[in-house]
């Protein structure tokens, strides 16, 4: 079994064999989404039912629609994510597979990073149907802050993979998963929730991406360092 140390130096040199382990795990997760859809039809369907709400609560009131478009968005995308790692956890324990892969691989967070990348997959998908329909709805014109609404989206969907995929794997190994997981996610993403927020109104008002850089900065110091952090406990994390 390869040590933490080990794993990290793996990491680093960017080894073939690290990165063709990663690819395969990516593909079986995805084949497997593909197959039923369930995990995406539940994540979108939430985030839809949450943006409804919210637009029939707010009202006719344009400007402070405009105010909480952004809130609106990262909460639905928020516990949609929960969703997706609850079952993303199910269809592993109904597979019994996990243990099975972990005895495979040479290097162990290969599997954190492939399940990393495939929720943020999942996430951006859903990104994507859903922010469309809230501009619609909350009358926002996106279209003239595309790229940096981009940007904002794509480094706060990866603070909330990595943070998530960490925590539902830690979650996973208690038999309470399903309260845990929220419990332990949805406090830790607090910070990247609100850097997003934040760097995501700016972008809705107008702003350019210089003017938001220091929530940007901070969503991706954020994702840097639970990144790092995750690659050294995950060995940790999955031992039996």
């Amino acid at each position: 079994m390869a040590t933490p140390s080990n794993s990290c130096i793996a990491r680093m040199s960017g080894s073939p064999r690290f990165l063709h382990q990663v690819l395969a795990l990516l593909a079986k997760d995805l084949k497997t989404a593909w197959r039923t859809r369930a995990m995406f039809t539940a994540m979108f369907v939430f985030a839809v039912v949450v943006v409804v709400v919210f637009n029939f609560a707010i009202g006719a009131d344009t400007e402070l629609m405009r105010q909480v478009a952004a809130g609106v968005i990262w909460i639905a995308l928020s516990f949609a994510s929960v969703l997706g790692l609850q079952r993303s956890g199910q269809l592993d324990s109904e597979e019994d597979s996990l243990q099975g892969v972990l005895l495979a691989l040479q290097d162990r967070s290969a599997l954190f990073v492939a399940k990393m990348l495939a929720q943020l997959l999942y996430l951006l998908v859903v990104g994507g149907c859903t922010v469309p329909l809230c501009g619609l709805w909350f009358r926002l014109d996106l279209l003239a802050c595309l790229g940096a609404l981009c940007v904002a989206l794509t480094l706060g969907l990866l603070g909330l993979s990595i943070v998530g995929t960490l925590f539902g794997m830690l979650a996973m190994q208690t038999r309470a998963c399903e309260v845990m997981l929220p419990m332990l996610f949805l406090p830790v993403s607090i910070p990247v929730t609100i850097a997003a927020v934040q760097a995501t109104t700016q972008v809705i008002d107008g702003k350019s991406l210089r003017e938001v850089a220091d929530y940007l900065v901070v969503l991706g110091v954020f994702d840097v360092v639970f990144f790092a952090l995750a690659l050294i406990v995950f060995d940790y994390i999955v031992e039996e």
